[in-house]
């Protein structure tokens, strides 16, 4: 590991996907099979590891962040801005055979996105791959790992802490199948409302609640340690032990929602690693993802300890 920041109090280990962003502006997102003009392009670095691990890191954290990529221009890209936050990056690998990660996001002019995602290089991780980082876990004082990886793969990432009785952060995003046992060990499992819905339809087998406090209790009920909720310009749901919190967020103007649920948990991870209780490390996170809408773009948009956050 890179030497430890003085004033960070907790090592930070984000395992997980990186991309390239390829991220098209348009007035409004099209019908199936019409064809529209849009307004302009950026390509930036992305995907929700390396997001998360940025945000945490231009916080101040100590980082290092675990992802897999292609060679070349698109891989430099991908990394680029983790390195200018000094995340280290020492268990990043360059895979010679397969390509960076991308995604193509689409941006109206509300600031909501649509994105699709080309797994690349993120689809190679193995439990193997996973098994060498064992030493990086049982140092850190959290992991943090999404969904954007492999199920096995993040399946034996939350064995690993469970056996080095390292905190495990799973943002289950995209939703996957990750084994029962995976869920148990999250603490906290983040989540949004659809994603949530959909793991504790595949916790239980039952249809979930419609109403959000709901499904967080269901989720707790069925053995999800604590569990976090976020609910965009709403804030957050947290639930740990046998009560609900609801955190508010900042009232913003959105310029575009990318990468905004990353910035949270990047927030929510640093809190967490300096050993904050889960609703006070959420009240700095909503104001962080609060102010990454209001700028454009994922990893650029994310703030420094020397920016005034909304609220």
């Amino acid at each position: 590991m890179t030497a430890r920041n003085e004033e960070a109090e907790g090592w930070i280990l984000v395992i997980g996907s990186v991309n390239v962003d390829l991220v098209l502006s348009v007035v409004r997102h099209p019908e199936p099979g019409e064809t529209l003009a849009g307004t302009g392009s950026r390509r930036s670095p992305g995907g929700k590891g390396a997001n998360q691990a940025c945000a945490a890191a231009r916080l101040g954290g100590d980082v290092r962040f675990a992802g897999r990529t292609g060679i070349g221009a698109d891989a430099d890209l991908a990394l680029d801005l983790l390195r200018d936050a000094g995340a280290d990056l020492s268990a990043t690998d360059q895979m010679p055979d397969v390509e960076t990660g991308l995604a193509v996001v689409t941006v109206d002019e509300a600031g909501e996105n649509s994105i699709v995602i080309i797994p690349g290089a993120n689809g190679s991780w193995t439990p193997e791959h996973v098994r060498e980082l064992g030493d990086a876990v049982a140092a850190s004082d959290l992991v943090v790992s999404q969904g954007e990886i492999p199920a096995l793969a993040v399946d034996q990432i939350a064995q690993l802490c469970a056996t080095t009785g390292t905190r495990f952060l799973l943002n289950l995003a995209p939703v996957i199948d990750v084994a029962v046992s995976t869920l148990a060990t999250a603490d906290p499992l983040v989540v949004n409302e659809p994603e949530g819905r959909l793991a504790l339809t595949a916790l239980t087998g039952d249809t979930a609640p419609e109403e959000d406090a709901g499904t967080v209790r269901g989720l707790r009920e069925a053995g999800v340690r604590s569990v976090v909720m976020t609910r965009g310009a709403r804030g957050a749901l947290v639930s740990v032990d046998a009560t609900t919190t609801e955190i508010s967020s900042p009232r913003v103007h959105a310029v575009d929602t990318t990468g905004a649920g990353d910035a949270f948990v990047g927030a929510l991870a640093l809190g967490l690693a300096r050993g904050e209780r889960v609703e006070d490390a959420c009240r700095l996170a909503v104001r962080v993802g609060a102010y990454s809408v209001t700028r454009g773009g994922a990893q650029p948009s994310y703030p420094r300890p020397s920016d005034v956050l909304p609220g």
